[in-house]
């Protein structure tokens, strides 16, 4: 649960960055995907997905090697 929290917290935190360095720069980008079809969208936010899950595997199995190497 508190890895669960810990993520959530560093969503908050990544979408503020965006939105408090980049006001300008993310309208735009909102508007450029308002262009894009539902199945574009869906292809861009499952691979955004498949990568989150992959990074999580390589970080989780990295940590608990290196945890049994120590």
């Amino acid at each position: 649960m508190i890895d669960f929290l810990s993520a959530i917290g560093l969503i908050f935190i990544l979408e503020g960055l965006l939105l408090f360095v980049t006001p300008k720069r993310l309208k735009k980008i909102l508007q450029i995907i308002t262009t894009y079809s539902d199945s574009n969208i869906r292809v861009i936010g499952g691979f955004s997905i498949l990568v989150g899950i992959v990074l999580l595997w390589i970080i989780r199995k990295w940590i608990i090697n290196v945890k049994i190497a120590w």
